[in-house]
């Protein structure tokens, strides 16, 4: 196995190795930090790794996806909401020109109705089928002249002081 960064076939892939190389411990007290901070990670945690981002991204994509589907149904659903709505506005607009129309006919055949009503023809039936009797006619003649009573008031100018008007029902 060769110690290069890339496989020499007929791939371009990185050779990911299973192990970290152990390096030197140097004296510079920054790298040894930097050593002992970093973990060294084996093939199989790379792979879990690799998976739970995959996983991750698989389930936003699922998340967004649902999202969308969820809004499109909203839309959809308003819409059809809306078209049932206006259908039935449209269902009363055509039963109120019918029940105008039947409303028109019926006022033209009342009109037509009464002018065929012949008033005396009603009033000799009312007599002759019914016997009933036309009421006396009684004639109240009045004046001409108008009866109502006029009353005059004369109002007096009433200038007298408030002590006047005291002395006044003092003595009355």
């Amino acid at each position: 196995m060769s110690r290069s960064l890339y496989q020499y076939e007929t791939s371009p892939r990185k050779i990911e190795p299973e192990y970290e190389p152990v390096r030197k411990k140097s004296t510079n007290k920054k790298r040894n930090i930097s050593t002992q901070k970093r973990t060294v990670k084996t093939k199989y945690q790379l792979q879990k790794e690799k998976k739970k981002n995959e996983i991750k991204n698989h389930t936003k994509q699922i998340l967004i996806v649902l999202s969308l589907f969820g809004m499109l149904l909203a839309v959809s659903y308003r819409e059809i909401h809306i078209m049932e709505m206006f259908n039935n506005k449209k269902d009363m607009e055509n039963q109120l020109a019918l029940i105008e129309k039947e409303n028109g006919q019926i006022e033209k055949d009342i009109k037509a109705e009464e002018s065929k009503l012949d008033w005396n023809i009603i009033r000799q039936k009312a007599k002759d089928e019914l016997g009933m009797k036309e009421a006396n006619k009684i004639t109240v003649e009045l004046e001409r002249t108008d009866n109502v009573e006029k009353e005059e008031k004369l109002i007096k100018e009433d200038n007298t002081s408030l002590l006047e008007k005291i002395v006044e029902k003092i003595i009355k």
